[in-house]
């Protein structure tokens, strides 16, 4: 009863405070698109910089239509790019889901395009993907055959990752439908599914625009009818595992869960163990931090009952219902089962809290799970309990059209996350540009991050964010997640009434970290891997030091057995790497180092050098 008291009064204080909080303006901005479907399959859109202006442009897939980018002009509208600038292929094939990456590292994003057929002058029932080099002039070419990616499938989606740790990015291309086959009772009617699945594709990136398929020999060839996944580190170690949503998991394969073994070039299956294998018509996920216990949550969407899996300490718990998430039934349509696709957790309002967006879409099935047509689109916001509560109405998104993906992006860089979704033209569909119009105080901070020794889009890296005595993280996910979809590659924390983020910790992807701050909210930064590259190449080697007092006023002590009696150089330096102070002395066990009283408060970083080894350790002046 005090729940949902708490539910209601929340709503109530949220419903006075900000009345509608999105608006489609797709007329106005310049987005006119609708998904060109065969079966009510595929429809996907990616945000990134396509054209190397500094702004979030648009890719959507377009089904039996030629795929189409929408230019953002950087004043809040987009332009649609009708030249050829070498995406005319794709309306030789049915296109579904779409990834943007750097797969060279030039500094430029690349496309991998998710196929199901092939039209050229007789029809192909399966293709290989197509992936777009991007030229650096605002055109691509398409390379995929020389490129080694030539496996012919049904491809529903496609996420980059660097599984090996080794600066490049490979991709994963979920595959659905090899040959359908259904079971039936004694009287002939239709009670079950055996369809035939391809097995997913891992192509590993050789480091000079080829590939090679991998996914058998790595132990990834999951064969369960994907739609979608997230590399995503759920055991926090380091390196990507693969978290699979499996279509007709009630009849065929559940959920998977692969780890990653890295070093070693395998993955091993724990669905089982970790009780992550979830039985569903699984077709999109959601990952993130949703209850603030720093490690990743997944949410599988689902014909009928939607399924939130709660991560602790590396094992899942279903916790759907007790959340108020499993968005089952359409009451306004006969109470039919609703059909899931794209979604994501992502914080709407600023407040800290990650809600949750559901795409919705009918698709015909089995009697047993017949859906609904009208199905809106779900927007929850997170209680901040580990529950949420229904705004869709409030927040003006409840669509009722066949969407399919969908994606979030600051695109305006207002400090506020807005919405893209993809639908289907059946009944008139048309996909929705919703603008975020949510009207409150509270202070955000975003970063850009650019790997250098690890791949450039940085996919895969953690930031750690440190305001205070609270602690957050986010991981960067290269698409795949949401339906055939990709979000924006900005990392967008929102902190309520935050108004200093002491510093962040960067894990980027091949094990190096970066602690950086402190840095002034509600703006964006560009960070580049290894501001202290060498400085934090030392760090990593472990040494015998300790300060103190730390925090520390006009003095400290340094105590280390490792310096003993040997010639040190001594520097203390600001998070950003500029020297305050800086001596050469011959070090006993311990020693004290004044400091001038007039040095501002905040974090430092302590350097001590030799001429063989170092250490470096953060301070915190008073």
């Amino acid at each position: 009863m005090d729940r949902l008291l708490t539910a209601f009064f929340l709503f109530c204080s949220f419903n006075l405070a900000t009345a509608q909080i999105f608006s489609d303006q797709s007329a106005a901005i310049g987005f006119d698109h609708a998904f060109a479907a065969r079966a009510l399959m595929g429809g996907g859109a990616a945000f990134f910089d396509y054209d190397l202006d500094g702004d979030e442009d648009i890719y959507v897939t377009s089904g039996y239509n030629q795929d189409e980018i929408y230019s953002n002009n950087g004043n809040g509208t987009f332009t649609k790019v009708n030249a050829d600038i070498g995406l005319s292929i794709t309306y030789q094939y049915n296109t579904m889901g779409v990834a943007t990456g750097d797969i060279d590292n030039d500094g430029d994003r690349d496309i991998v395009i998710a196929t199901w057929e092939r039209f050229a002058g007789s029809e192909q029932p399966d293709a290989r993907s197509l992936v777009f080099l991007n030229n650096g002039d605002g055109t691509f070419t398409e390379i995929g055959e020389q490129a080694g990616v030539t496996d012919q499938a049904f491809a529903m989606g496609i996420a980059f990752l660097d599984y090996n740790q080794d600066g490049y990015l490979d991709f994963y291309a979920f595959n659905h439908i090899k040959e359908q086959i259904f079971t039936y009772d004694d009287q002939g009617a239709i009670n079950g599914m055996a369809h035939d699945c391809y097995p997913n594709f891992l192509y590993r990136n050789n480091g000079d625009l080829t590939f090679t398929e991998v996914s058998e020999e790595l132990g990834v060839n999951n064969g369960g009818c994907t739609i979608a996944g997230a590399p995503s580190d759920y055991d926090m170690d380091g390196d990507l595992d693969l978290y699979l949503a499996n279509d007709f998991g009630i009849y065929l394969t559940p959920n998977a869960l692969l780890e990653n073994n890295y070093p070693e070039n395998t993955f091993s299956d724990v669905s089982v163990e970790t009780e992550s294998n979830v039985q569903a018509f699984g077709m999109g996920i959601a990952a993130g931090d949703f209850d603030h216990d720093l490690d990743f949550d997944y949410y599988t969407t689902n014909i009928g009952r939607n399924i939130l899996i709660e991560n602790i300490d590396g094992d899942f718990i279903d916790i759907t219902t007790e959340a108020g998430v499993e968005n089952t039934t359409v009451p306004s349509d006969n109470d039919l089962n609703t059909t899931g696709w794209g979604t994501a957790f992502f914080d709407i309002d600023n407040d800290t809290w990650e809600d949750l967006y559901v795409a919705n879409g009918r698709i015909p099935t089995l009697t047993q799970f017949a859906t609904a047509t009208f199905d809106p689109d779900k927007l929850y916001l997170n209680n901040g309990d580990k529950t949420f509560t229904d705004i869709t109405d409030l927040a003006g998104v409840g669509d009722v059209s066949y969407v399919h993906g969908m994606a979030y992006s600051d695109f305006d860089e207002d400090g506020d996350l807005d919405i893209v979704t993809v639908a289907l033209n059946e009944l008139g569909g048309h996909s929705k540009f919703y603008v975020n119009e949510t009207q409150n105080n509270n202070n955000w901070i975003q970063f850009k991050l650019t790997g250098v020794e690890s791949n450039r889009d940085a996919y895969g890296s953690k930031i750690w964010l440190f305001a205070g005595q609270q602690t957050f993280v986010k991981e960067l996910y290269g698409g795949g997640a949401s339906h055939a979809s990709q979000h924006s590659s900005v990392f967008h924390f929102g902190l309520a009434d935050i108004t200093t983020v002491d510093s962040i910790r960067i894990d980027w992807t091949n094990g190096h970290i970066d602690h950086l701050g402190p840095f002034e909210v509600n703006e964006r930064y560009a960070i580049e891997e290894g501001v202290l590259t060498d400085i934090e190449k030392v760090e990593n080697h472990v040494l015998d030091i300790s300060v103190n007092p730390n925090p520390f006023n006009d003095h400290f002590v340094i105590y280390s057995s490792t310096f003993s009696n040997e010639d040190v150089a001594i520097k203390l330096l600001t998070i950003d790497g500029r020297v305050v102070l800086e001596q050469k002395t011959r070090f006993t066990e311990s020693m004290e180092v004044q400091i001038d009283k007039q040095l501002p408060s905040g974090f430092y970083l302590l350097q001590l050098q030799t001429a063989n080894e170092g250490v470096l350790t953060k301070l915190v002046k008073l």
